[in-house]
């Protein structure tokens, strides 16, 4: 029966590769990626069934399109086999017959996210609803999961996707900071900005992540209110996060430990909030500039930086000041952000941070091939997440217990 599962998770695996290679391509050429049917780019040959079987096809046609016989990319094969390996892998460590539907999550979020991070080694982006829709099947799936199948529950699923954006939105703000040479962003939108990931990850430090999430409130109640944007500037709101750290290692506020994780979560919180508004925005609103730029990894923003809901000055500023904020030095696409989210969902914040050390291992030794090998092509850091939380969802157990064992000496 095993077996039996293990060769219908790769036949399936390749079925979901077949249909990833359509998104990979279409997605981000806003094409439909179910009309029309599958075909050759060059000549538009209609492919029929038997040149649609996962691997095979392309090996019998000796990689060449049977009409106009131009070559067909091994990158198709090669994301079939892949999908159907990562499948089998999958099926094999969280076993239905085992763990019941808990790796059907699994299995939907990691075919996801595999053509999330092929699409950004192309274009630099990662979409909003491939993301999105993986975080909340994470989220969803949770509920599947349970803390017996070495996988987080609810509440666990959610702590890791609030750690996991508020990381990297962490990574993202002070990194601009510094490039910017502790100058403040020209970032300006409305209602919803990073202001309230800002002020959310100050007051977290103060009080913990409830505080924090309240005080992200605040901040955009004062914007719609006032109709106008209220802010801080990062210089000053970063360095009063850095005084907020330092007290809480004394007894004037939360424990060092709270003060962390609750900056860290509730700006994560507010990260996500405003990337999910300004990708809802932006369909129901869709301008010419913002349209392009919609889910862009590259962008230092929570969405995309064009228009605002209410006709107004502040508004007007918003778009005006888009451009500008977008020519600033980032340390850390936005995308990346709400790939984080997604990662901490389905391995918890332990282990998230265990996919973020080997992510980082894994750019620094690849970038140090490149290097010495003379190559020139830039790879984004998404493929590099994803490759660090796949480690760290099968082996991040064992690296947590050799760390822990390390530190005690045992």
């Amino acid at each position: 029966m095993t077996s039996f599962l293990l060769v219908i998770a790769g036949v399936l695996g390749s079925l979901i590769g077949s249909f990833g290679n359509v998104v990979i391509w279409r997605l981000p050429r806003r094409e439909s990626v179910v009309h029309p049917g599958s075909h050759c780019p060059k000549c538009n040959h209609r492919l029929g069934p038997l040149e649609l079987v996962p691997v095979l096809s392309w090996l019998a046609l000796r990689g060449r399109c049977r009409n106009c016989k131009e070559p067909i990319s091994a990158r198709y094969p090669a994301v079939e086999a892949l999908m159907a390996a990562l499948f089998v892998l999958l099926v094999w460590r969280w076993s239905p017959l085992d763990y019941g539907w808990a790796v059907l999550p699994l299995l939907i979020v990691v075919a996801m996210l595999t053509m999330a991070a092929i699409i950004d080694i192309d274009h630099f982006i990662l979409p909003d609803v491939l993301t999105f829709g993986a975080l909340a099947t994470a989220l969803a799936g949770s509920f599947l999961t349970g803390e017996a199948a070495d996988l987080p529950g609810p509440a666990a699923a959610l702590a890791g996707a609030l750690t996991g954006a508020g990381v990297l939105v962490l990574i993202n703000r002070l990194g601009a900071l510094v490039l910017r040479r502790f100058a403040d962003t020209k970032e300006r939108l409305f209602p919803f900005s990073l202001d309230q990931a800002n002020v959310a990850a100050v007051a977290g430090a103060v009080g913990g992540v409830w505080v924090g999430v309240a005080a992200g409130a605040v901040s955009l109640l004062a914007n719609l209110v006032s109709r106008r944007i209220l802010r801080v500037p990062e210089p000053l709101i970063f360095g009063l996060w850095l005084v907020a750290l330092v007290f809480s290692t004394t007894t004037f506020t939360v424990p060092t430990v709270t003060a962390v994780a609750g900056s860290v979560m509730a700006a994560g919180a507010w990260a996500l909030l405003g990337a999910l508004y300004w990708w809802i925005h932006d369909m129901v609103r869709p301008e010419p500039q913002a349209a392009e730029a919609a889910g862009a990894a590259s962008v230092a923003a929570v969405g995309t930086a064009e228009g605002a809901p209410l006709a107004s000055a502040a508004s007007s500023a918003s778009t005006a000041s888009a451009t500008e904020a977008d020519a600033e030095p980032v340390a850390m696409g936005f995308g990346d952000v709400k790939l984080a989210a997604v990662l901490g969902a389905f391995l918890g914040w332990e282990k998230f941070l265990v996919g973020l050390f080997l992510a980082v291992s894994l750019g620094a030794l690849f970038g140090i091939v490149q290097r010495i090998a003379g190559g020139g092509r830039l790879i984004p850091f998404g493929p590099y997440l994803l490759a660090g939380a796949l480690l760290a969802l099968f082996f991040g157990g064992a690296v947590i217990n050799w760390y822990f064992g390390l530190l005690l000496g045992q």
